[in-house]
């Protein structure tokens, strides 16, 4: 709440924000304040950095928006949460949401092969924002080549410091995450 404080506008702008733009002012504090653990598991936004942007020109990046992965003996082991984020310009856009929602849907899907692959039994969660609602799914694996995506909730990130109050309110969707 008080990284909200330090990086929300007062009120909402009138000017929708890019996608960079809503990663790092809107989502970043959030997600890093519930997930980062330095020791344990680490946020990264990979989408972001500059030789990035320079592939998405050619197509969708080949890797996600968000990454949450574990930290074993001080090397990454492996992606326990993915995400895809949308900016409220593209809100309307349904075949790139659509896409967005399958590529987290197959994402999951390698994430849990890989695991299995190390001897591994996990649940994947993942994410899709769009503008400022994110739902949360999770995966697993429940027999060999079935596996379920389900959704577990939605919430609203704040928009400015006047709305901080309804995130509170759904605190409860964050928390079972």
């Amino acid at each position: 709440i008080l990284d909200g404080l330090k990086s929300l506008p007062n009120h909402k702008l009138k000017s929708n924000p890019s996608e960079i733009t809503l990663i790092t002012n809107y989502l970043d504090y959030i997600m890093k304040g519930i997930f980062h653990y330095p020791d344990k598991y680490i946020v990264e936004w990979p989408n972001t950095g500059q030789e990035t942007k320079a592939r998405k020109v050619e197509g969708r990046a080949r890797q996600p928006d968000f990454l949450v992965s574990a930290i074993h003996q001080l090397e990454k082991r492996g992606t326990l949460f993915i995400g895809e984020v949308t900016s409220p310009a593209e809100k309307e856009n349904v075949r790139k949401n659509c896409n967005d929602l399958i590529r987290i849907g197959v994402f999951m899907k390698e994430c849990i092969d890989s695991a299995i692959h190390k001897g591994a039994d996990i649940k994947i969660l993942g994410f899709q924002c769009i503008e400022y609602t994110i739902d949360f799914y999770a995966m697993e694996l429940h027999a060999p080549g079935l596996y379920i995506m389900y959704h577990i909730g939605q919430a609203s990130i704040p928009t400015s410091v006047k709305t901080l109050s309804h995130f509170v309110d759904e605190i409860d969707t964050f928390l079972t995450v």
